[in-house]
């Protein structure tokens, strides 16, 4: 007696491979894509953070620079406080060279300030570049910076500091024997003398690399 053997239904096993194949390549090219996705944003993350991280330096050596134009600004207020005349200033007629504008050394001898939501850079460039009123000192070849500096008297109008018409912006005075504003007349009752001071602002520009720009602004009194 012939048995006839019972038809198979089940898959073969060279087809249950071949599809096994399949689907692992499949989840291969997804995971491949995604670390190469993975990839590319750590790639562009490490590239902002080093943008970000050369501005900020130069933006550090701008600053830095600047201190050598608030130096020369205060050397040069110093030589000439006080002064009828000196070899980097004009003669005034109220006395002294920093009573007028000395337009070539960068001073003006009253307050200019930005209007209400203009930025220095913007006030810088209308008012200070359009009349050639700032002092470029020269180029920094090692870091690139170039510093420019106005000295500006924190008065009212040009003319004498000391005019009651003139409103400058001075140090508390106390005279002896009085309780004038500036004393310690109501804490160690010392009464002490002292002279008022104009205040003068200095503001430093300073242009470097990849478009940098830095302001910075000092107060000195004298």
């Amino acid at each position: 007696m012939q048995l006839n053997p019972r038809p198979h239904t089940g898959p073969l096993i060279g087809q249950e491979r071949v599809r096994q194949e399949g689907v692992v390549l499949l989840m291969a090219l997804i995971v491949l894509i995604a670390l190469t996705l993975a990839g590319l944003a750590l790639t562009r993350s490490v590239y902002t953070s080093n943008v970000i991280a050369g501005n900020l330096a130069f933006q550090q050596s701008a600053t830095h620079s600047a201190d050598t134009g608030v130096e020369t600004a205060v050397a040069w207020l110093e030589s000439n406080n006080g002064q009828a005349s000196s070899l980097t200033a004009q003669p005034c007629n109220s006395g002294s060279v920093l009573d007028c504008d000395q337009k070539a050394q960068g001073y003006i001898a009253r307050r200019q300030d930005p209007t209400s939501g203009q930025s220095w850079a913007s006030f810088w460039k209308d008012n200070i570049d359009s009349n050639n009123l700032a002092v470029a000192l020269p180029a920094d070849t090692t870091t690139g910076n170039q510093v420019s500096y106005i000295i500006q008297r924190l008065c009212s109008s040009a003319g004498s500091a000391q005019s009651l018409s003139n409103d400058c912006t001075t140090s508390p005075v106390d005279a002896a024997g009085t309780c004038a504003g500036g004393s310690s007349c109501q804490t160690g009752k010392e009464n002490l003398a002292a002279t008022s001071q104009v205040y003068y602002r200095i503001t430093v520009r300073v242009i470097g690399p990849r478009n940098t720009q830095s302001f910075v602004q000092s107060i000195v009194a004298l």
